[in-house]
C-alpha cells in the first residue's frame, strides 16, 4: 500500500506517531537493541521507503533488559542494516517503555561520514551517494 497523503486522517495519524517518536528521540534514554523480528507494515512511504514492524530486546544501563514494539520507515536502500539478531539504538522513556523510537543503526565505521537528520533527528552514517535519512527520507547534508 502507498502512503496516499490525500488521505488526511491517515496522514494525521503517521504525522502524530512521528512527532512522538521525534520526543522520545530527543529527551528519551538511549539503549542498544537486538532486532529478534521484523515486518514489512506493506506501507510504502513514496517510492523509496516502507514502514517496517519492529520486535525489539532493549538492553538499557543499570536495569533489566526488556521487549518491547515500535515502527519506522526505512529506506529500501537501508533496509539490509536492519535484520532479525542485528543490533540498533533506540531511545525510550525510563517510566514508560511502551514508547520505543528507533534512533539510529549501528556505526559501522569510526572514519565514516556521520549525520543528523534536520526532520527527524535520527542519526546515521552515509553510504556513498547518500542523500537522504534512511529513516524518513528527508535530504541530508554532510
Amino acid at each position: 500500500m502507498l502512503i496516499d497523503f490525500n488521505d488526511p486522517q491517515l496522514e494525521n495519524k503517521l504525522r502524530a506517531q512521528e512527532q512522538v517518536y521525534n520526543q522520545i528521540r530527543m529527551t528519551g534514554e538511549e539503549a542498544p537493541a537486538k532486532i529478534l523480528s521484523l515486518m514489512d507494515t506493506g506501507i510504502r512511504i513514496g517510492d523509496t521507503a516502507s514502514m517496517l514492524q519492529f520486535y525489539i530486546e532493549v538492553f538499557p544501563k543499570n536495569r533489566s533488559p526488556f521487549r518491547a514494539n515500535t515502527q519506522q520507515s526505512v529506506s529500501d536502500t537501508s533496509r539490509p542494516k536492519f535484520a532479525p539478531g542485528q543490533t540498533i539504538y533506540v531511545k525510550f522513556y525510563p517510566l514508560d517503555t511502551t514508547q520505543i523510537a528507533v534512533d539510529h543503526a549501528p556505526i559501522e565505521a569510526l572514519k565514516a561520514n556521520v549525520v543528523k537528520c534536520p526532520s527527524c533527528g535520527a542519526v546515521q552514517t552515509l553510504a556513498d551517494g547518500q542523500a537522504t535519512c534512511s529513516y524518513c527520507g528527508s535530504p541530508l547534508t554532510a
